[in-house]
């Protein structure tokens, strides 16, 4: 009779909001605002256009708009979108940048993670 209703846990750090520290979660993140530290979840990472990271992400998938400084370690997709800029090391399973997007640095394009590996 009734609809089962799905809820989908989003940690949003809005514009305006600065942490200086590590984040962990196991639920997806957008940030839109200012990050001086690590983030690792299970979940994937928005980085948005006012967004500013300084640090190292590990997420199974990051789409930046922003800017950010750092290296990411993803199982999955990381897009690099037109405007955002990023200056670090990515190493993942696919990675996608768009034309006006900003990469300095390098991308090591893995064919299995350390997960994918152990169960083989």
């Amino acid at each position: 009779m009734g609809k089962e209703i799905q809820q989908v846990a989003l940690n949003l750090l809005s514009e305006g909001t600065r942490i200086e520290g590590d984040i962990s979660a196991t639920n997806d993140i957008r940030v839109d605002g200012i990050v001086k530290g690590n983030i690792k979840t299970s979940g994937r990472v928005v980085i948005g256009p006012t967004a500013k990271i300084e640090g190292n992400i590990e997420s199974p998938g990051v789409d930046l708009i922003g800017l950010m400084q750092g290296n990411i370690i993803s199982s999955g997709l990381v897009s690099l979108r037109e405007n955002s800029a990023f200056q670090g090391n990515i190493t993942t399973l696919q990675v996608s940048i768009e034309a006006g997007a900003v990469f300095n640095g390098e991308c090591h394009i893995a064919q299995e993670t350390s997960k994918t590996k152990s169960h083989s």
